[in-house]
């Protein structure tokens, strides 16, 4: 297995009030690996997939169930969620409403209803808690960010339509981690191997996009035929601050 660990970026956005990621992560201690630099990037290969524990469990029983019961909310499409500090959940529908639940999931409030006015949302596909009271929820339709303060809109940010933008995650000093969500369209033929994506800070006081990184997203195999087809795909995510970047076809983790 290879694992490979950028360095942080340089990032800042106003909303945000997040903890950059620590040192190292402790794989290297008791493994023969054989680290190497290669244009600042540190990487790591190991001969065997490293035995490591876990640093968190499930628990054999859920804090509570949301969703049977006589009015609670009926979820349909369940795509993402979130946990503010003080245990209440909010989660995001695919094509439907953004709904926060109490600490012990006996009760529920909407916190954004489906439309295209302030504070509604048609396809929230994340979101992220900043803080106590304020979560910031992205909106692929509407290709927005609306970030809700105490149940109310604080502050609504568009993003370039052109570049079909996801937000990825947050980086350390609070701007934007952003990937090419949807950069492709099946009837449209690769020509080259991979047709590549694009990971791009966002500072969403100025709207300057920096991009800092290209990366493999659709591979040439198959395109131009209809769905459902199987190829290789590459993926952007975000952990503690910094894109994480996957291929489906390897064992690599960029």
């Amino acid at each position: 297995m290879r694992r490979v660990c950028r360095r942080r970026l340089p990032a800042r956005w106003v909303a945000a009030a997040l903890a950059g990621c620590g040192g190292g992560t402790g794989l290297t201690d008791d493994l023969q690996v054989q680290p190497r630099d290669s244009a600042g990037v540190r990487i790591v290969e190991y001969g065997e997939e490293p035995e490591v524990e876990p640093p968190f469990a499930l628990a054999t029983e859920p804090s509570y169930r949301h969703g049977a019961n006589p009015g609670d909310y009926e979820f349909q499409s369940v795509d993402a969620g979130g946990l503010f500090p003080d245990g209440r959940a909010v989660v995001a529908e695919w094509y439907g409403e953004v709904v926060v639940l109490s600490p012990d999931g006996t009760t529920h409030e909407v916190l954004a209803r489906v439309g295209e006015g302030p504070g509604e949302v048609i396809s929230p596909y994340a979101v992220f808690v900043l803080g106590q009271d304020s979560v910031l929820v992205p909106d692929s339709r509407q290709s927005r960010l609306t970030l809700f303060v105490n149940d109310s809109v604080a502050r609504i940010v568009s993003l370039p339509r052109a570049a079909r933008f996801g937000v990825a995650g947050i980086g350390p000093s609070g701007k934007l981690l952003l990937w090419n969500r949807y950069a492709y369209r099946s009837w449209v033929d690769i020509e080259e191997e991979w047709l590549a994506g694009h990971m791009t800070v966002f500072d969403s006081e100025t709207g300057a996009l920096d991009t800092v990184a290209s990366y493999d997203h659709y591979h040439r195999e198959r395109s131009g035929q209809p769905w459902p087809i199987i190829r290789p795909i590459g993926e952007v995510t975000a952990a503690a601050g910094r894109f994480v970047q996957t291929r489906s076809d390897r064992p690599v983790i960029t």
